[in-house]
C-alpha cells in the first residue's frame, strides 16, 4: 500500500502553525517559505516542500515536526 502524504497550502499551514489563517499569518508563511526558513525543518522531517511555478504545497510531516510532534 502506498503511503498518503497530505500535502497543505500555504493557508492551511498557518492555520495549523498558529490557529488562524488571516491574511497577515498566511503572509508570514510565504514569507518563511521565500526565505527558506521551512528547508532545515523539512530535511528533519525528510519530505521537501514542493514549489509548482509560484504555488507551494507543504507536508503535514514538516507541520507535525515543527510543532515536535513525531
Amino acid at each position: 500500500m502506498i503511503p498518503v502524504t497530505t500535502l497543505l497550502t500555504p493557508r492551511e499551514a498557518a492555520r495549523e502553525i498558529w490557529g488562524s489563517d488571516d491574511p497577515s499569518t498566511t503572509r508570514r508563511v510565504y514569507r518563511w517559505l521565500k526565505k527558506g526558513n521551512f528547508d532545515a525543518v523539512a530535511e528533519a522531517a525528510g519530505t521537501p516542500i514542493i514549489r509548482d511555478g509560484n504555488r507551494f504545497h507543504i507536508p503535514m510531516a514538516v507541520i507535525k515536526t515543527m510543532r515536535g510532534e513525531k
